[in-house]
């Protein structure tokens, strides 16, 4: 399938059409092992952070990693140091560039054709005509095989139900092996990509939760399925932690304030957090920030639901800000309202500032984080009773120590989250070799 054809000119690879000299730019001295990794989006939630640090991580130290991106919107985080980038490119140029990618210049824009890419669906469709494979999962598959055809990475890293599905179907012909990771719980329905899971050299969970469930629903192997927690970086976090916030309720020294950052999604349930704020604010005087990236119309519609419970005036919805450490070491409480999260990273990063968490025991993270209730309070997903209650302890003083909870964020440092990763690549390119 990927069988370069002598028809063919020299600036194609396989039968992929890509920038010229795709070839020559992915030649580079032999040191480490060539890493791929396949995201989404860089996205400004956890996902896109932690690979973005894994891949710094993995970069530095001496592997040789490549970053596909198949899409380029939504990232206010640095592009990675010692990555290189490949894009992909469809028919429209891109509009919004993420500003993480303003200066990089990609190592290749994959470009794969209108007729091509329908070649592709229509064969992954006979493939497998479980996966519902739409015309853009095609281009994606092609991209990814262009790129694993003709770097040939010892493996590939994908992130996210949508890269997955593109590493899965794309790296067949190629052969080369995929580490599949899962960022949040299996979906009820697992028929449609149960049998592209299969094929996977290893499925990486970022909890014990998400991995125990992708075993158990996937019916996988569980000698290839691995818990790798996503790591943060603790001295990074509180340095830049110490710089000003711009909002004017962390310096004015009113109410304690209560931060959320999340997107504005239903998953992360803002509607119950306000509505647990409209009780605690009945007993006493407080302040909620909701900060998150989205479009304007959502922040304006949680500010008028805040608004028409009565507190309109001690709620805010802020777009996202590239360092939301500087808010969360100031706030008096962090809050998640999740109703599910495959880890929680901001849980993680709010421990690490020291600013104590009141979370729903959503599946599957923030139990695991935060030891059952050890090192912040947990609550019932959408009960709003129980989130004020745990928010009104808090606030009263019910609280571990700051130097507890940062302890336990290193407990979550990027070394270990580099060392699993290493680890497991190694593996899989041993057991390529054999």
């Amino acid at each position: 399938m990927f069988a370069p054809s002598r028809k063919k000119r020299k600036t194609d690879v396989g039968r992929f059409r890509t920038d010229r000299k795709l070839k020559s730019q992915i030649q580079l001295p032999r040191r480490g092992l060539r890493v791929g990794v396949v995201l989404p989006a860089p996205g400004d939630g956890g996902v896109g952070k932690a690979m973005f640090a894994l891949s710094e991580a993995l970069a530095a130290r001496g592997h040789r990693v490549d970053l596909l991106l198949l899409r380029q919107y939504g990232c206010r985080i640095e592009f990675p140091a010692g990555a290189r980038l490949f894009t992909v490119r469809g028919l429209r140029r891109p509009v919004n560039v993420a500003p993480a990618l303003q200066g990089v210049r990609p190592a290749a824009a994959l470009r794969p054709g209108p007729l091509p890419v329908a070649r592709e669906w229509l064969a992954l469709r006979f493939r497998y005509p479980e996966a519902r494979v739409s015309l853009r999962t095609a281009r994606d598959a092609f991209a990814v095989g262009a790129y694993a055809h003709t770097a040939r990475p010892a493996v590939l890293v994908s992130a996210g139900a949508d890269a997955n599905l593109a590493a899965l179907l794309g790296s067949h012909d190629a052969k080369v092996p995929v580490a599949a990771t899962l960022h949040v719980g299996v979906a009820e329905d697992t028929t449609p990509t149960r049998a592209l899971y299969l094929r996977a050299r290893a499925v990486v969970g970022v909890s014990r939760g998400v991995a125990g469930q992708a075993a158990d629903m996937l019916g996988l192997d569980p000698d290839r399925v691995r818990a790798i927690y996503n790591g943060v970086r603790p001295a990074d976090i509180r340095r830049r932690s110490a710089e000003p916030p711009d909002h004017p309720w962390f310096l004015d020294g009113g109410p304690p304030v209560i931060l959320s950052v999340g997107r504005f999604a239903p998953q992360k349930d803002h509607p119950t957090l306000v509505e647990a704020f409209v009780c605690l604010r009945r007993r006493r005087a407080a302040r909620l920030v909701v900060m998150g990236a989205s479009a304007a119309r959502d922040r304006r519609a949680l500010r008028a639901h805040a608004l028409r419970l009565g507190v309109g005036e001690d709620v805010d919805a802020v777009d996202f800000d590239a360092n939301p450490f500087r808010y969360m070491r100031r706030a008096a409480v962090f809050a998640l309202s999740s109703r599910w999260e495959g880890l929680g990273m901001v849980l993680l990063e709010s421990l690490a500032c020291g600013a104590p968490v009141v979370s729903t025991d959503a599946p599957f993270g923030p139990a695991e984080i935060l030891g059952g209730g050890r090192w912040g309070a947990l609550v019932p997903v959408g009960d709003a009773d129980a989130l004020a209650a745990a928010l009104g302890r808090v606030l009263s003083g019910e609280r571990p120590a700051a130097a507890e909870l940062r302890a336990r964020a290193a407990e979550f440092g990027m070394d270990r989250m580099a060392d699993a990763y290493e680890s497991l690549i190694a593996q899989i390119a041993a057991e390529e070799e054999a």
